[in-house]
């Protein structure tokens, strides 16, 4: 009978894990902290995925960093992870200095 309970008990805190999990990018925070270069025109004028990717590299950037850049922009633009397809520079304090238009094609 314990052991039913706290097999319950688990797959209940799994569950709520998982649900909590799937909420969608409407409840993210997705705003340019004002450290970062305000996105330029060829971002806010691109559909709204494009700019929410935009933002989530400024948010991000130690995610985009660890993922290799996958498009084959490597070879011709000498890109070294996926943050490199959104952001050119960074200063010290991980404010977007410099955007790039690579993530908007």
């Amino acid at each position: 009978m314990k052991r039913s309970r706290f097999l319950l008990l688990i797959m209940a805190i799994l569950a709520i894990g998982i649900i909590s999990a799937c909420s969608s990018l409407d409840t993210a925070n997705l705003e340019l902290d004002q450290k970062h270069l305000a996105l330029p025109d060829y971002v806010t004028n691109s559909p709204k995925k494009v700019e929410e990717t935009y933002l989530l590299a400024a948010q991000y950037p130690e995610v985009l960093e660890s993922v290799p850049c996958y498009c084959g922009c490597g070879a011709e633009s000498g890109h070294e992870n996926n943050l490199d397809c959104f952001v050119v520079d960074m200063d010290d304090n991980q404010a977007v200095t410099e955007w790039t238009p690579h993530g908007t094609a």
